[in-house]
């Protein structure tokens, strides 16, 4: 009796200590997988976050805005988004082609008016002729002065001919008056030089200026990349953040 006894005791612990193994085994296993569930979708969020970066700026080709500086000042600048600059050059160039057709209109209205009164006072047949020509017909009284006065040195390939460059000023103090007319305006087309000068200028320092900015600005032009990463164990264990940090120049 004490044998069956004993057996039916043995029985039943044996029995609960399989029902409670499995039971810890079963727990055991829906808690791994729920963590594995639960840092996949983790994973996912991570993924899905957004996360905002410099936007990194374009570079410009320097040569490209020395380029476009030499053909219209400012244009390289505002290529590289550096008008606060360049509208200094633009206005210099814009001042100078405004200074360069004013002395140009002026002074060739003051020169044919001078040639127009050498028609009326000294008799020429017509206007097509040299500047040369204008300015003997200024330094002699007549052709006849003129040519004497180049053959007695010698010069005779600059003889004009009496018919096609006849001249003959009615009075002195006319002559005076042309003269002073044409040298007047060949000084206001002469000044015509510095603007000149000031265009050229211009463009090389806004060329140069452009460049420098162009390279400037290339050097700043970076990006900052930020890149989460989620760290796991071998069993899926959650096990810390990493954060990747990334910049462009």
């Amino acid at each position: 009796m004490r044998f069956i006894i004993a057996a039916l005791i043995s029985f039943i612990f044996t029995a609960n200590s399989n029902i409670y193994s499995q039971h810890t085994q079963n727990s055991g296993h829906e808690k791994i997988s729920d963590l594995k569930e639960k840092i996949l979708n983790l994973k996912n969020v991570s993924d899905n976050i957004s996360i905002p970066t410099v936007s990194p700026v374009s570079k410009k080709s320097p040569a490209l805005a020395l380029l476009l500086s030499f053909i219209l000042p400012g244009a390289g600048h505002f290529y590289i988004n550096r008008m606060d600059v360049g509208k200094y050059f633009l206005g210099a160039d814009a001042a100078s082609w405004i200074g360069l057709a004013s002395l140009s209109i002026y002074g060739n209205d003051v020169r044919d008016e001078a040639r127009t009164f050498s028609k009326q006072h000294a008799g020429l047949n017509n206007l097509d002729k040299t500047d040369d020509y204008f300015a003997d017909i200024g330094n002699f009284d007549n052709i006849y002065e003129y040519n004497n006065d180049k053959l007695t040195r010698g010069q005779y390939g600059l003889l004009y001919d009496i018919n096609k460059f006849y001249w003959s000023w009615d009075d002195t103090k006319n002559k005076n008056i042309y003269e002073a007319q044409r040298k007047s305006s060949e000084r206001v087309l002469n000044t015509r030089i510095v603007f000149g000068s000031i265009l050229i200028t211009n463009r090389i320092i806004s060329g140069i200026s452009a460049l420098l900015l162009a390279n400037k600005g290339n050097k700043k032009s970076s990006s900052l990349n930020i890149q989460p990463e989620l760290l796991y164990k071998n069993d899926y264990s959650f096990d810390g953040v990493k954060i990747n940090l990334s910049k462009q120049f």
